[in-house]
């Protein structure tokens, strides 16, 4: 149980920079766990600090709009280029994205973009090999999102 939640209508929440570790799908949210947290700004309700601070081990959940979360999650990873400097992307399922993450791999989130009951990320998979990490995109149908945390710490 987190002691913080927030919707971000007034967008004082922002993923920019932080990694995902784990990744569940249950009762139609879909939920992110950040080991180290994401960013909320001095404006927010829940900013006492009122400086930019980070939160600690925190998470995010979309409500999505089915519970087919093949249905509502859609993951492109960017694999190659062709001759003619073409992106090649893979779309991976649910079970096989979790997997990932399971088995080591982090979701670096660099920029978000919110349409009517769609959130889409660009984002970086992390890896232990070369080359290291691999451009991605998620594109998640909700209805609503929720982050929840315990603690601030202040950026320095």
């Amino acid at each position: 149980m987190y002691k913080y939640s927030h919707t971000n209508e007034d967008n004082s929440i922002s993923l920019h920079d932080s990694r995902a570790a784990k990744i569940s799908f249950d009762s139609g949210v879909l939920t992110f766990i950040f080991k180290d947290g994401f960013y909320v700004a001095e404006r927010n309700v829940n900013n006492f600090h009122k400086k930019l601070c980070y939160t600690g081990r925190s998470e995010v959940g979309f409500k999505t709009l089915s519970k087919d979360i093949d249905q509502d999650l859609t993951v492109y990873i960017f694999t190659a280029t062709d001759s003619e400097k073409r992106a090649i992307r893979d779309e991976i399922s649910y079970a096989e994205f979790a997997q990932m993450l399971d088995s080591g791999m982090e979701l670096e989130f660099l920029y978000a973009y919110k349409g009517y009951r769609s959130f889409v990320y660009e984002c970086w998979l992390w890896f232990d090999k070369e080359p290291y990490h691999k451009e991605c995109v998620l594109m998640i149908s909700a209805d609503e999102v929720s982050y929840k945390w315990n603690e601030l710490f202040v950026e320095e």
